[in-house]
């Protein structure tokens, strides 16, 4: 069928590919495939890994390989398939591979039959597809865990984020809106460790110090958002990833910012979770314009 696309998503650790029905953006039940990677394997038993686990997907489904969706964080030239990841403790065995033709060859296709996205902008395809996002002309998405991810959608075309990266205070936004940075405040404050944004969550409720790192996450947030975006923000942002489970205790404070700044703007929570950029992956063969 043309509305079958087999939808990948590749992190760090592991990769899901799972068979999306395009029209509707669904996931197609009982076809999900997770697999686990070392990131620093050799790029033979890496490519190989990702194969079997896309592979199996079809297999789950009965069908054939006919078209692939990949969500692949960068940094990456996703139209020629070439990795330029080093430096990031992952997948430093690709760096300057076509990595588009070697997956291809182990999978027993044509690389035509493939096609890449960063994972940040498939998020936010995704939810633009069936979530938060539908219906937006001017939309952008940011993705909250172990680092900040981002991506707008404007006028039909699709611009890879640079939040991450983006001068903030003396450092960079990501510094300040990552899991590392509740790691690091929360030891300074309690001199406790803690594991990460989830576990402080679940201590919110009885624990101030918790609240109060919650609270200046979202202020911090907010101003980020507001300096991005300064006088062209989007319609909507929607927010994804791990720390965004905890949206009640920080997106008040964000909104506050924001709000000061702009009215015509919402803040969203994102609704596919982790079928987001799957999604997002798969609906890359509609005929969409891509930037």
């Amino acid at each position: 069928m043309n509305n079958l696309v087999i939808g990948v998503d590749i992190g760090g650790t592991h990769i899901t590919a799972c068979v999306v029905d395009t029209d509707s953006g669904a996931i197609i039940n009982g076809t999900c495939m997770r697999g686990a990677i070392d990131p620093l394997q050799y790029k033979e038993q890496v490519i190989r890994s990702w194969a079997e686990t896309i592979a199996a997907c079809a297999k789950q489904h009965g069908s054939s390989i006919n078209r692939v969706g990949i969500a692949m964080p960068g940094p990456f030239d996703y139209e020629k398939g070439i990795s330029f990841i080093t430096g990031l403790h992952k997948y430093e065995c690709l760096y300057g591979l076509n990595v588009k033709q070697l997956l291809a060859a182990e999978l027993g296709v044509t690389s035509n039959s493939i096609r890449m996205m960063n994972d940040a902008t498939a998020y936010l395809a995704g939810e633009l597809k069936a979530g938060a996002g539908k219906g937006c002309d001017h939309v952008a998405g940011i993705t909250l865990g172990t680092g900040l991810g981002s991506a707008v959608y404007e006028n039909g075309f699709f611009h890879e984020g640079d939040l991450w990266c983006f001068p903030f205070r003396e450092s960079r936004a990501e510094e300040f809106l990552s899991s590392r940075w509740f790691i690091s405040e929360y030891a300074k404050r309690k001199n406790k460790k803690i594991a990460g944004a989830k576990e402080l969550a679940a201590m919110a409720k009885d624990d101030a110090t918790a609240r109060k790192l919650f609270e200046e996450f979202g202020y911090t947030l907010g101003e980020v958002l507001k300096d991005r975006f300064s006088d062209h923000f989007p319609e909507r942002i929607v927010v994804g990833g791990n720390i965004a489970k905890a949206w009640d205790l920080f997106k008040p404070y964000c909104e506050e910012v924001i709000q000061q700044h702009v009215y015509s703007c919402m803040l969203a929570p994102a609704q596919l979770g982790e079928n987001a950029a799957l999604v997002g992956a798969a609906c890359l063969w509609e005929v969409k314009r891509e930037k």
